[in-house]
């Protein structure tokens, strides 16, 4: 299913109790106006809680012409102007994946730093179009997007604690989901075929 910012909107109206749906995310009325208010920040929120499968993006890094301060972490790396979250930078040496850590350096820019020298950054992008978005997304997203509009949509403060729950529980239930299309699926199923 592909879905668009109106679902979305209404699923966190619907997660208020509001009845009134928007008709399309640039609609007038007050309620749309909140929620679109909220929009970018919940989303950009929901999508650096949690490694997304869909928004996986690679980037192969050089250093950058900055000095790290970090004794522990001394290449600095640009930070991608797509990027949400820095998950690991992979060693082209052993294809594995070391940490990285966001910093600002001097001049109040976001940077990158990292005990490798060169490598290929895997982060969360930022993913502007819905239709690429999962469903367990979707649903994580509209409770957090009406935690974030409830006080100024309903005025409850119950509401807004109950979407927050909600949106904890949609999370761990994403995370799940997610995880499980990463798993790779082994065509012979054979232990004796994989040893030799």
């Amino acid at each position: 299913m592909s879905f668009s910012k109106t679902n979305i909107f209404n699923l966190a109206l619907l997660n208020l109790g509001v009845s009134n749906l928007v008709q399309n995310s640039i609609q007038d009325s007050p309620e749309a106006l909140i929620i679109t208010g909220f929009y970018e920040v919940a989303r950009d929120t929901v999508l650096e809680d949690h490694d997304w499968s869909f928004a996986n993006a690679y980037e192969k890094v050089w250093t950058a012409e900055k000095e790290s301060l970090d004794p522990n972490l001394p290449f600095v790396f640009t930070y991608p102007s797509d990027c949400i979250a820095p998950r690991a930078i992979i060693d082209p040496n052993d294809n594995k994946e070391k940490k990285v850590f966001q910093a600002i350096d001097s001049q109040g820019q976001k940077i990158i730093l990292a005990e490798i020298d060169t490598g290929i950054l895997r982060y969360t992008k930022r993913v502007d179009n819905e239709s690429y978005f999962t469903a367990p997304f979707v649903t994580a997203l509209s409770y957090y997007l009406a935690y974030m509009a409830a006080q100024a949509v309903v005025g409850s403060g119950n509401k807004k604690n109950t979407n927050l729950q909600d949106y904890q529980l949609a999370m761990r239930k994403a995370i799940v989901t997610d995880a499980r299309k990463n798993i790779p699926n082994d065509q012979d199923d054979s232990i004796y075929t994989d040893c030799r």
